[in-house]
């Protein structure tokens, strides 16, 4: 009889485990910015536009799930519950690039309308603008 219950205890323990493992490798928190990652490329944002453009479908293969780093002037900041939007563009375009940064990985009082910025994010596509999440920073 003791020797079931022990078994069981050990069954119990051993399910625990393994539980706890599936649900840390399910769950884990997913990086937040392309901080960590390296850049394959290096545009200005106007010229990153003209691109798109230009010929989308040539961007897209450039350009499109690929981490790169943009830098122009900051023409618009907002922002919602979890997302800060910064919109680098010439003011005298009608688009420009979009970029979303998680509001943990931003300091909003670095950004003001005008400034010239640097920013690595990862391109998602175009529509009027051109899109990069998961921006972070750069110097």
């Amino acid at each position: 009889m003791k020797r079931t219950i022990w078994f069981a205890i050990a069954i119990v323990f051993f399910g625990l485990i393994v539980a706890i493992f599936i649900w840390l490798y399910a769950f884990r928190k997913a990086d937040l910015s392309a901080s960590s990652q390296r850049a394959e490329t290096e545009i200005a944002a106007t010229d990153l536009l003209k691109k798109f453009e230009s010929n989308e479908s040539e961007a897209n293969t450039a350009y499109l799930g690929k981490v790169i780093i943009v830098s122009g002037t900051i023409d618009k900041i907002t922002e919602d519950s979890t997302i800060v939007s910064v919109y680098i563009k010439n003011p005298e375009d009608v688009s420009g690039v979009i970029c979303g940064f998680n509001k943990t990985m931003i300091d909003k009082s670095t950004i003001k309308l005008g400034n010239s910025i640097r920013v690595k994010g990862i391109c998602t596509g175009y529509l009027m603008d051109v899109v990069l999440n998961k921006c972070s920073m750069e110097k």
